[in-house]
């Protein structure tokens, strides 16, 4: 579809340019997407849409492949890694884009194909359409209303329409129902696959290499009206590195039971440790190299 309102009242806003990738990509791995189908010699593509039925075969194959790569006990906790890893990899790179400039990827389920990395997390995010989403138009606008220019100061005023039009395509339509989904299938809490979300969200703009005040203005954006009360989930922090330099950081309240993976290790975001032990160990780390 190439014009016209599609489902949801979203306005299709054309292909998504070669620099939006571009842009992405400079910010590191997690941000990577490629475009459109497949090749016949890349086995194990999964159809985003079709994970959201919680007794699918797509859904097992996701969940099994992180249950065996990460070596967890039981299914509940591996659905618990895996949300938040899926939150913080499939739709990082809309998140991320929006923050930098407003407009939305379409990362709405049936325009996304994943592939699960056998040891631990997604390997690689396809959109089938490469385009960017647009608001619906107002159908009555103000009578005194004229048209102005873009916003010098845009960083720092993002437009509500377009946050409403994140939150409707990452969360209200792909990770909140992905998270009903697992929590049928395991009996995972829903509270506990929320704060995964949130996790992913907070992580697709804190670990960009984009600035840490905007980014926490962003985040407060998005956080504070967002479905499923991921504002509760977690907050973020700004610590200082070793260099001087800042970083933001999130610091969850909910946990994902990585602990009891086979690595038994608690994430660096671990809501068993201590606030300030956290922000302690997230400052002592380096800057990675760019």
């Amino acid at each position: 579809m190439t014009g016209g309102v599609m489902p949801g009242g979203v306005v299709p806003g054309g292909p998504a340019p070669g620099a939006a990738f571009a842009l992405l990509d400079g910010h590191g791995p997690r941000y990577r997407l490629t475009a459109g189908e497949p090749p016949t010699h890349e086995p194990g593509w999964l159809a985003a849409h079709r994970l959201l039925d919680p007794y699918g075969a797509e859904l097992a194959v996701l969940l099994d492949t992180e249950h065996r790569g990460s070596g967890h006990r039981t299914a509940h906790a591996a659905a618990l890694t895996l949300i938040a890893v899926y939150a913080g990899r499939v739709t990082a790179a809309a998140v991320l884009y929006w923050a930098l400039t407003g407009r939305v990827l379409d990362v709405r389920p049936k325009n996304v194909l994943v592939r699960p990395d056998p040891g631990h997390g997604i390997a690689d995010v396809r959109l089938r359409v490469p385009r960017l989403l647009d608001p619906p138009p107002a159908t009555h606008p103000p009578a005194s209303s004229t048209p102005s220019a873009p916003s010098a100061s845009f960083p720092s005023a993002p437009s509500p329409s377009s946050l409403a039009l994140l939150q409707q395509t990452v969360l209200s339509a792909h990770l909140l129902p992905l998270a009903t989904a697992l929590h049928r299938r395991t009996r995972a809490g829903l509270r506990q696959l929320r704060g995964g979300v949130a996790h992913g969200c907070a992580t697709a703009l804190a670990a960009s290499r984009a600035d840490p005040a905007l980014m926490a203005r962003r985040w407060s954006a998005f956080a504070r009206s967002a479905p499923g009360g991921l504002a509760d989930l977690g907050e973020v922090a700004t610590v200082t590195r070793p260099d001087g330099t800042p970083r933001l950081v999130y610091l969850r309240r909910t946990c994902c039971l990585f602990y009891t993976s086979a690595e038994a290790v608690r994430c660096a975001s671990c809501c068993l440790t201590s606030v300030d032990d956290r922000l302690a160990a997230y400052a002592r780390q380096p800057r990675q190299p760019s």
